[in-house]
């Protein structure tokens, strides 16, 4: 039995870890890496958002970690342009009440507040991440309000709350890719294959586009749409590849798939010519052999010149007769 719930146990903790390993993989997204980012970016302002230059000036923690909000959407904004944050966006703010202090170590806590003392009022800056589908992954605060610069993970942040302010949300930089193509065509169609991005506004303008076939590496062609001529019966598995120019180097986002079924050309059997008369609307009825006609001379007499009434009226006699009268 303790066997057995021992197995279950780490077969628990070893899916968990894939499961975490997988879910950060898949966002394309390191840890280690935005916080190393943040620091240094921190670091570069000095001691800009520390008690040491706010409050001279009248100001305090609050102000502080707006400032700082500001500068780590900036980080976040780098990250996604060089494809470092995968499909991630960021809510940037700041959050006031009983912070574990971690810009101040516990040694000094328990020399100042006591054994007991784990935190006090103060405003901070917290990160907020999150993919397309709205789903928060990470959150994390950051401080050098009291010179040292920390950064650590944080607990849920609910933005519509009173101690809680939004500086800046900065959306994922691919939202959705969709492919657009038609599932069939016959050999020797021209087969149309369109890739539509919803991108951030900021990055949209800068995104460029290529399409290979799934596997391959030849470029069949740029642009936000393909128009493929297809010569043979088989699938043609296209990519689009979405991805951005950052000092000459090419910065994959994302990339869409598509399938098009290709059959030979239908033939649409022929039946064979017929030769017909064509009726003419009226019946003729030949006569037999050797018969003659109410007209042996078998034309109709010419008018005399000397008499002419008298000729027409012969002729029209003669006419009545042709006809069978």
């Amino acid at each position: 039995m303790n066997r057995g719930r021992y197995l279950f146990i780490i077969l628990f903790c070893f899916f968990f870890l894939i499961g975490a390993a997988d879910a950060r993989s898949q966002m394309g997204f390191n840890m280690a890496d935005f916080k190393a980012a943040i620091t240094a970016r921190i670091k570069s302002t000095g001691a800009r958002d520390t008690i040491t230059s706010r409050v001279p000036a009248g100001q305090s923690c609050v102000e502080a970690s707006e400032a700082r909000a500001s500068e780590i959407a900036i980080v976040v904004k780098s990250m996604q342009v060089n494809g470092k944050f995968g499909l991630l966006g960021a809510k940037v703010g700041r959050m006031s009440g009983w912070n574990p202090l971690s810009i101040v170590s516990e040694a000094t806590r328990k020399k100042y507040m006591g054994e007991t003392a784990s935190g006090s009022m103060h405003t901070y800056t917290v990160v907020q991440l999150y993919d397309a589908n709205g789903k928060v992954w990470f959150t994390i605060d950051a401080d050098n309000y009291l010179g040292p610069i920390y950064v650590s993970e944080h607990g849920a942040v609910d933005w519509n709350a009173d101690h809680t302010s939004l500086i800046e949300d900065v959306p994922p930089v691919i939202r959705s890719v969709h492919m657009f193509n038609p599932p069939a065509a016959f050999v020797g169609d021209n087969v149309l294959f369109q890739v539509s991005v919803d991108a951030a506004p900021w990055v949209k303008g800068s995104l460029r586009y290529k399409w290979m076939y799934v596997g391959g590496v030849k470029v069949l062609g740029q642009g936000e749409s393909l128009n493929l001529r297809v010569d043979r019966a088989t699938t043609y598995n296209l990519k689009a590849i979405i991805y951005n120019v950052v000092s000459g180097k090419e910065i994959s986002l994302a990339e869409a798939t598509g399938s098009t079924i290709v059959a030979p050309k239908p033939v649409i059997p022929t039946a064979p010519a017929q030769t017909t008369t064509a009726p003419t609307g009226r019946g003729y009825t030949s006569r037999p052999s050797g018969q003659s006609s109410g007209n042996p001379a078998g034309a109709v007499p010419s008018v005399d010149p000397a008499n002419p009434v008298q000729g027409v009226i012969d002729v029209f006699k003669k006419a009545g007769g042709f006809f069978g009268k």
